[in-house]
């Protein structure tokens, strides 16, 4: 168990190392328009920048499964059951996420249907249905289980708003407003200043967010 407390402060890490990933991508690609293109063309095979931006996801995606990992260990070791299951789906959602965006990145010409771009499509819908189940049984397990009201309150927060967020992209796809960029970006920016924040508290024992209320 002390070794996991060497993984808590890894989530900061991942946030980082993904942002610098999405921002560099952007500056380097003066044609890349953030509102209207997703953030996986940063990475896709042919993209100018691919190579280069790739090593920065993989250490993101390396640091971002072992604080899930870390926090797995720590549920079980200490909390009760639905938050057990919370961190145990959360990490799902980080193994989905990092391996299945490495072994199908989105091909040169996203609007073809390949076998490789359908997975892509596959693995996204799995990530965002298992980050905002994930949030919801944290939230449960903290508020009922956990006694930890402040931390519940913020993650059920959390995945409200990441339930709302998703819903923008078939809204605007619906409406016709060409938005995936930005409505990309809300889910995936709360996801990892999310991971923060958990990293964060977890690395310092933040007790005004840790502490058990009665």
């Amino acid at each position: 168990m002390k070794c996991i407390r060497w993984f808590m402060p890894l989530g900061m890490a991942s946030a980082v190392f993904y942002f610098i990933h999405v921002f560099l991508g952007q500056v380097l690609w003066k044609e890349y328009n953030p509102i209207t293109t997703d953030i996986s063309s940063l990475t896709a095979d042919g993209a100018p920048n691919a190579g280069l931006l790739r090593i920065f996801t993989a250490i993101y995606g390396i640091c971002f499964l072992l604080f899930a990992l870390g926090m797995v260990v720590k549920a079980f070791a200490e909390y009760h059951g639905v938050t057990r299951i919370g961190y145990s789906m959360f990490f799902i959602m980080a193994l989905t996420s990092v391996i299945g965006y490495s072994l199908f990145p989105l091909t040169g010409d996203k609007t073809v249907m390949n076998f490789q771009n359908m997975m892509h499509i596959v693995v996204t819908v799995i990530v965002v249905f298992t980050t905002i189940l994930s949030f919801f049984l944290i939230a449960i397990g903290y508020l009922h289980q956990e006694k930890l009201k402040t931390l519940g309150r913020i993650c059920l927060v959390i995945a409200v708003l990441i339930m709302v967020f998703g819903a923008t992209n078939p809204i605007g796809m619906a409406m016709k407003l060409n938005i995936l960029g930005l409505s990309e970006r809300l889910v995936i920016f709360t996801l990892q200043l999310f991971v923060c924040f958990l990293s964060f508290i977890y690395t310092y024992n933040t007790e005004l967010v840790l502490k058990k209320n009665s």
